[in-house]
Parts: C-alpha cells; structure tokens; sequence
C-alpha cells in the first residue's frame, strides 16, 4: 500500500506544487543553458562539418526548405495543435483510474483489489478544488511561451534543415524537388509535409499507446527488478572507504560528518525509506 500512497500523493504534490516550481525556476536560472543542454545530451547530436561540396549545395537546399518549412512554420503549428492536444492530455491525466495508476506503482493485484473505483480527477476535487481552473490558465501560459520559444528557434531549425538536405540530396536531386514543389501539387504537399505529423487524424491515433503502455508496465518492472537484483547492490555511506568519504563530501559540499549523521542507503533504499515514510 505504501507504494500506491507514495505515488498518488506525489502526483497531487507535483500537481499542487507547479506555480511554486515555476518561481523558483524564474528566481533560480540555470548559470548556462548551454552549459546544461551539453551536459546532458553530450555527443548525441553532434553534427558532422560539412563538406565543401556540400556547404556549396545549401543555397538550393534552402529553396527546398522554404517550400516545406515556410516562415511561421512552428507557431501555427503551435496554434492548431497544442491546445487540443494539452486538452486531451490533461482530460485523459484525471481520468485515470487509480487502480492503473497503483499498477504504474508496482502494486500487487492483492492491494489494487482493495482499493475504491475513483479517478485521479475525483481525488484532486477534494483536495485541490481548484485544480482544474489553475491547469487551464497555466496550460494556457505554457502554449505561450513554448510558441514563443519556437517562433525564436525556427531560424536556426531551418538552418539546420537546410544543412541536412544539403547533404543528404544531391544537387540534381535538391533541383527535382524544388521543381516538383513549384507545382499546385507540390506546393500543397510542401505546405502540409510537416503540419500533417500533428493533424488530429494522427495525433488520435496515439491513444492506442496508453492501453498498451499500462498493459506493458508491470512486465517492464518486472523485468527492471530483475534486472537490478543481478547487479551490485548501492553501497551505504559507512561501506565507503576514508578517501571515498572525503571525495563524496567534496562533490556534494557536505562535511563527512554531516553525511555520516544523516547516512542513509544510496537510490535504491532511498526511495523505499520517501515510501515508508508515507505510510
């Protein structure tokens, strides 16, 4: 059961807790985004210089892109898409039983059949009777500011695009395409190739996903348990040797002393003490 209230009252708290976290945000920016957006995606994107033959090819590529990739590209698709698409996600968030969200938690059948037939909407009505009026205003706040953002990158995405035809087509190949794209048909398929990815008739499409989402959960729990017990436990604090100590107190700013006081198991443990504690 501890697991079950654990995560639905993390998921009220986080709920509750938005404005405050969106404060802090604002009060406490990060020293460098790019510093931060290095760190955590690294090398994964890293983009090969192009080659001189293809640095020549990106003026025709641009011609291509502008056919696909017009001006204004992202906020309309911004102002078609993301309402509805918020919309359903928030409806379908609070309609959750919370059963499925008990099964989410790891719990065994035994104690999900105990428990009543309410909806993570049900809950937060009680306990947030304002919740719904706060989601909308700062759903609408977020779609915003997120057109916003995208209206500021969308040049540098279309940069990047045009790089990537420019070496993926070659020029006979980047002239075919602009010809065909100067055409009625060409023009209406490069007009909707990239709005079409968020039509409702797709985007509904992805709530297929969630059925089999939870269906999969508890085999893929499972299976990270397993996969978990097979590998080295973490190590208490007092395993650690002398040096150890003194290089975790240097990297997290805490004295050894303080870290031997408040010692408490690493992850793993960890969580199950936040759990136990809300019993």
């Amino acid at each position: 059961m501890k697991r079950i209230f654990t995560t639905l009252a993390a998921l009220l708290a986080l709920a509750i807790s938005i404005p405050a976290i969106a404060q802090e945000s604002e009060a406490n920016p990060p020293a460098s985004m790019d510093d931060m957006m290095e760190g955590l995606l690294g090398d994964a994107f890293k983009a090969e210089p192009l080659t001189a033959e293809q640095q020549d090819l990106v003026p025709k590529a641009e011609l291509v892109v502008a056919r696909i990739f017009p001006e204004g590209t992202y906020a309309k698709m911004m102002n078609e898409t993301m309402k509805p698409i918020m919309d359903g996600i928030m409806g379908g968030i609070g309609e959750f039983p919370l059963t499925d969200i008990a099964r989410l938690a790891g719990a065994d059948e035994y104690e999900i059949s105990n428990m009543g037939e309410g909806t993570l909407k049900e809950v937060t009505a009680i306990m947030d009777p304002a919740f719904g009026e706060r989601m909308k205003a700062m759903q609408a706040v977020t779609i915003d500011m997120i057109t916003k953002l995208m209206v500021q990158v969308e040049p540098s995405y279309r940069a990047g695009l045009s790089r990537a035809y420019a070496q993926r087509f070659s020029a006979a190949e980047l002239t075919e395409l602009d010809r065909f794209f100067s055409t009625p048909v060409g023009s209406h398929y490069a007009a909707e190739s990239m709005l079409i990815y968020t039509d409702p008739q797709v985007m509904s499409a992805m709530k297929d996903m969630m059925p089999a989402m939870f269906e999969m959960m508890p085999q893929m729990m499972a299976e990270m348990e397993e996969v978990g017990a097979s590998l080295p436990q973490p190590r208490k604090f007092e395993d650690l040797s002398s040096d150890e100590q003194s290089e975790l107190s240097r990297l997290l700013g805490v004295k050894v002393e303080e870290l031997e006081q408040n010692s408490t198991p690493a992850t793993i443990e960890y969580v199950e003490d936040i759990e136990e504690s809300a019993e």
